[in-house]
């Protein structure tokens, strides 16, 4: 039983990556990654001119007019905080790769669910009786994904395993020393 609820929960996991920074490239050419969380820490310091984000509890500035523009690499972080950058910075277009990764690792992780309701409900009708009251937990986790998946961006087999090579690439290149 505690088997199902530790998948579940491990499931609903995500770490972050330099993928998921806010990457404020500068007039200079220098570009600043920047967490989500240290831009939620610093998001009351920021000012209409100033943007702000906290970093090994030292606060840092960047004047809005020193900024040139501002990348994302994923969807997640775009979705977030793009509302709030747009007022310091032009955003450039999400790439349409990024897109493609998310949904397609989101419906991965609605299908891995799936499983996981399947093996629950059938070790608590074969084996444990006590599993059925934990085997909703993986079906809701599956049911809201799949609400969440634009299919149009799915990929698979081959495209997947291209996409998610390239992907691994980009974040190995993206693990910038940090201001």
């Amino acid at each position: 039983m505690s088997i199902i609820v530790i998948q579940a929960v491990a499931s609903a996991i995500s770490l972050p990556t330099e993928m998921d920074n806010i990457n404020i490239h500068l007039n200079d050419g220098e570009v600043v990654s920047v967490t989500k969380k240290e831009w939620k820490k610093g998001k009351h310091l920021s000012t209409e001119n100033t943007f702000a984000f906290v970093r090994k509890k030292e606060v840092h500035f960047i004047q809005k007019s020193d900024i040139d523009y501002v990348r994302y690499e994923s969807f997640k972080t775009h979705e977030a905080t793009a509302d709030f950058m747009k007022e310091y910075a032009e955003l450039q277009e999400l790439k349409e790769e990024a897109i493609q990764y998310h949904h397609t690792k989101l419906h991965k992780k609605a299908r891995f669910s799936q499983v996981l309701t399947v093996g629950a409900l059938s070790m608590g009708v074969f084996a444990a009786p006590m599993v059925l009251i934990v085997s909703p937990v993986p079906w809701i986790q599956a049911k809201l994904r799949m609400k969440k998946v634009d299919y149009n961006y799915c990929l698979k087999g081959k495209d997947w395993s291209e996409l998610k090579k390239n992907h691994k690439e980009k974040r190995k290149s993206l693990k910038i020393v940090k201001a």
